[in-house]
């Protein structure tokens, strides 16, 4: 900064900025989003691995055909997946509720292959069998036994569940009308389109980077494990 004294000056407008952020919309938009980010991201996380461990460890009938529908959802995109949620949230009445954003989490084939994937590579039967001998029944070896060994996949997936969550537009721009329900993107852009710029911009970035730094441990724990299995 070719001037130091300016810091001087920006502090104090900063400081009546943040202030303004806080008693403004933007507040009840990152609160939506806190909640909607949260629950999206738990939900997309533990069904995906729980998916994803049954068609690798069981051999049902219809295992490959369901795998492979998986994959071919993949190819299509969301805003043409999401048409018929969006019609029949219409239909029945669910506009403006935020478990409505959450829901959908439950079902992403893109986390359900990648859990898989990493399943495939880092996981063996042989504790499961172990576990079954014991008399250990199966929610019980999916939750003391398979998901700490998938930390890594699990921290990994969690980071992209919350990016995506926290910045999605889309859903929420259409299903969301009222004020007070509205997620922190669209408060932003309403914010963004008065003239309000630097503080919704900075704290809406604040929750992803604690997230990574919080997960970072794990994702390197599992580019470890990688590396030892090459």
């Amino acid at each position: 900064m070719s001037n130091p004294a300016r810091i001087f000056k920006i502090l104090p407008q900063r400081g009546k900025e943040l202030v303004k952020f806080f008693v403004s919309r933007n507040v009840i938009g990152f609160i939506n989003s806190v909640i909607v980010t949260a629950g999206s991201t738990i939900l997309n996380v533990y069904f995906s691995a729980m998916t994803a461990y049954s068609i690798t460890a069981y051999k049902w009938k219809f295992r490959k055909v369901f795998s492979n529908v998986i994959v071919a959802l993949m190819m299509i995109p969301t805003v043409v997946a999401s048409s018929g949620f969006i019609h029949l949230v219409y239909k029945f009445g669910l506009t403006n509720k935020l478990l409505i954003l959450i829901l959908p989490s439950i079902a992403t084939p893109i986390s359900v292959v990648f859990m898989r994937l990493y399943l495939e590579a880092a996981f063996s039967m042989e504790l499961v069998y172990s576990a079954r001998i014991d008399g250990a029944g199966e929610f019980k070896i999916f939750n003391k036994i398979v998901l700490p060994i998938m930390k890594p996949a699990i921290a990994t997936q969690a980071i992209f569940a919350v990016v995506s969550s926290w910045t999605d537009m889309f859903l929420p721009m259409v299903i969301l009308t009222e004020p007070e329900k509205q997620t922190l993107p669209i408060a932003m852009v309403l914010n963004l389109a008065m003239g309000e710029r630097t503080i919704p911009v900075f704290v809406s970035v604040i929750p992803i980077i604690v997230i990574y730094l919080l997960l970072a441990r794990h994702i390197v724990e599992g580019v470890q494990l990688g590396s030892v299995k090459l």
